[in-house]
């Protein structure tokens, strides 16, 4: 039963970390609609993508938005 126990918790404490850098797909919102941005961005990357925003080649910076939020 404590090994069950242990490797239950061993788990739980394994999702709860991998949860901190959860990865996801980013877009802004251009003059012409929605615009995804390629790849993915995980952790801290994503916030500072929020954070930062998205400058187009005229120098334009747009909110940028990451996950389902």
């Amino acid at each position: 039963m404590k090994t069950k126990l242990f490797f239950a918790a061993t788990l739980l404490i394994a999702s709860v970390a991998c949860n901190k850098d959860e990865c996801y797909e980013c877009h802004y919102d251009g003059p012409n609609g929605e615009v995804e941005l390629p790849g993915e961005y995980c952790g801290q990357e994503a916030e500072d993508m929020e954070n930062m925003g998205f400058t187009d080649t005229d120098g334009q910076v747009y909110d940028v938005h990451c996950g389902e939020h």
